[in-house]
């Protein structure tokens, strides 16, 4: 009696477990989406693309596990409680899911002399280029520290995020009379992941030139920089002839790099139009490359 006692005990009991486990599991999966909507609110300030991806792999992921768990008979939620979920993710997110396509930016230390930025550090309006779509009145920034394009995303409830773009999805970015285009779109180390300013391009036969801007974080602390200072621009010039790329940060490197047969006629345009290299703008370049290619059709 004691041993058929203690079965139907444990029977009770393991019954009584499992009708306890059927109704945890049944508002699991609800339970499941509000926690995963909650940490997406949670890291909508501070995250990187990949945790965004992340989180929604996992919560995907996580509806289907469970359903497994309960097996074939299992009810699914309500339409009413999945549309609540997707509605609570869709909003952390206002603007084009792929221009946003990036990492979060934090602006340098305040207290750090100059700033890292080309030419100036005010925003600008410029257009993005991606994966052959066309964004325009983008308000951005050109990193020269980072090599590092930065939009301001406006997200919903007019929450703004600045945004690193991901140069592997970025084409090329014009603001002005600036055009910088991706290195992988001439380069000849396609590893490389920075941007050129196209000054000049034609393709037939290829002719171009191209200026990679750069700066640098100093540790020189003075009263004035306490937390140290951004360097000035360096600029690294690259003439692009005939499928080779050339450094030409001098007269003579870029008068090197063409035929014999060519370099007094492009030597004597310079000294006409008095072109002083060095110090020679866009435009007198736009200039030279036209007079070169002209030269090299001939």
């Amino acid at each position: 009696m004691e041993l058929a006692a203690k079965i139907i005990c444990e029977f009770l009991l393991n019954s009584i477990l499992l009708v306890f486990l059927w109704i945890l599991s049944h508002k699991l999966k609800l339970l499941m989406m509000r926690y995963i909507a909650g940490i997406l609110k949670m890291f909508s300030d501070h995250r990187q693309l990949f945790c965004k991806n992340v989180i929604l792999i996992f919560a995907f992921f996580s509806f289907f596990t469970i359903s497994d768990i309960q097996g074939q008979d299992f009810q699914h939620p309500d339409d009413e409680k999945i549309n609540e979920f997707i509605l609570r993710i869709q909003d952390l997110y206002g603007v084009d899911d792929e221009l946003i396509n990036g990492y979060p930016y934090y602006p340098p230390n305040k207290l750090i002399a100059s700033h890292p930025y080309f030419d100036h550090q005010k925003w600008r309006t410029g257009t993005v280029y991606m994966n052959g779509e066309t964004y325009q009145g983008i308000p951005l920034k050109y990193d020269l520290t980072k090599d590092a394009i930065i939009i301001k995303a406006t997200l919903k409830k007019d929450v703004l995020k600045l945004v690193h773009l991901n140069s592997l999805y970025v084409d090329s970015v014009k603001f002005g009379p600036h055009l910088f285009v991706h290195s992988r779109n001439f380069a000849e180390n396609g590893n490389e992941r920075i941007f050129y300013e196209q000054v000049y391009l034609n393709n037939d036969p290829a002719l171009g030139y191209f200026i990679h801007y750069s700066k640098q974080y100093l540790e020189q602390y003075t009263n004035i920089a306490p937390q140290g200072r951004f360097s000035d621009t360096k600029e690294k010039r690259f003439l692009l002839l005939n499928g080779k790329t050339y450094e030409v940060n001098s007269r003579r490197n870029i008068l090197k790099a063409f035929p014999k047969n060519q370099r007094r006629s492009v030597r004597t345009f310079m000294r006409k139009n008095d072109i002083k290299y060095r110090r020679a703008s866009n435009k007198q370049i736009n200039q030279l490359m036209k007079f070169c290619y002209d030269q090299l059709i001939d």
